[in-house]
């Protein structure tokens, strides 16, 4: 939860213990509650038909977890006017408490009607929360599980290639000489020249590093892997709608990056980027994509792509 969402609800919270403090002991023709478990039973029906108008399209655990949140909430306002009754009236705790949590009807209706407005970003973020691990374990259920044994053998295995003699060290798929790296390495540099992108990667088809961009400090054999892995994940799913269907770019927006891959005919072009980088990134994409596309079809010969793919499709 947010700081500013915190600094409301206690905000709220403070003004709903002592509105009922102003009136105290004036029952308002309310008299006494019993405290009874019926009495519960309503709030409760109260705060789900509240929580659900909130978000109609909510999960049934999220609004029960709304509720129980928002009846302890409550409670625990009721508590807080307890202790305040006992500061402010001298009475016993065990009596300061019964009236606070299920007797003083002035009180109990007043936080009760607010509760749930209080809550409502609280819930909302919570809600949010819960339908997205609800997707994410869906997706992940959905992956076929040769994929998935890929994708953890290729990430468990990148940090072990520093230590790999250079003499076993497996080459790219495309050899380079120092002309191929300051085109591979101008491709990447360009997209490096907007402050937004936190890193960009040339890699090919097994995923071993032709070029890089990095600002920060991130370790590109972990991150080499995944443009072939994500590109690999994403027509695993779609070939259970359409067979046929080969991703050419996947785009993947989070809270805290923007993950995008492109294929480039038999390379693949990984740009993480800040989460609010602008959408002229495609454009810088698109031109360096030209550039690196022109390139290869100007240096390599058919024979090599062949010789590359078959070995590609052999491996996997």
């Amino acid at each position: 939860m947010e700081k500013n969402i915190r600094r409301l609800i206690l905000l709220f919270s403070l003004v709903l213990v002592a509105v009922p403090m102003v009136v105290f002991p004036n029952r308002l023709g309310l008299g006494l509650g019993g405290g009874s478990a019926v009495n519960l039973l309503y709030e409760m029906i109260f705060y789900g038909i509240v929580l659900f108008l909130f978000r109609r399209e909510t999960t049934l655990a999220a609004l029960v977890v709304g509720i129980a949140l928002t009846l302890m909430y409550r409670l625990a306002l009721g508590a807080a006017f307890g202790l305040a009754l006992v500061a402010m009236y001298d009475l016993g705790l065990s009596v300061a408490f019964s009236l606070g949590m299920s007797k003083y009807m002035p009180a109990i209706l007043l936080q009760a009607a607010c509760a749930p407005f209080v809550l409502r970003p609280a819930y909302l973020g919570l809600a949010a929360n819960l339908a997205r691990s609800r997707r994410e374990r869906a997706v992940r259920q959905t992956v076929h599980p040769t994929i998935v044994e890929d994708v953890e053998m290729k990430v468990s295995t990148a940090p072990l290639r520093e230590t790999t003699p250079a003499a076993t060290r497996p080459e790219p798929a495309f050899p380079g000489t120092p002309g191929d790296e300051n085109v591979f390495d101008r491709a990447v540099g360009y997209l490096g020249e907007s402050g937004a992108v936190r890193l960009a990667l040339l890699v090919d088809q097994e995923g071993l590093p032709l070029a890089k961009f990095i600002r920060g400090d991130d370790d590109v054999e972990v991150w080499a892997p995944l443009a072939a892995m994500v590109l690999g994940n994403t027509r695993a799913l779609l070939g259970r709608v359409d067979s046929k269907d080969n991703p050419d770019r996947v785009d993947i927006g989070t809270r805290g990056l923007r993950l995008l891959v492109r294929r480039i005919d038999r390379v693949i072009l990984m740009v993480a980027a800040e989460p609010n980088v602008d959408e002229t990134i495609h454009i810088r994409i698109a031109q360096a994509a030209d550039m690196v596309r022109k390139y290869m079809s100007e240096r390599y010969s058919p024979a090599i792509f062949a010789r590359v793919e078959g070995r590609y499709v052999s491996n996997s």
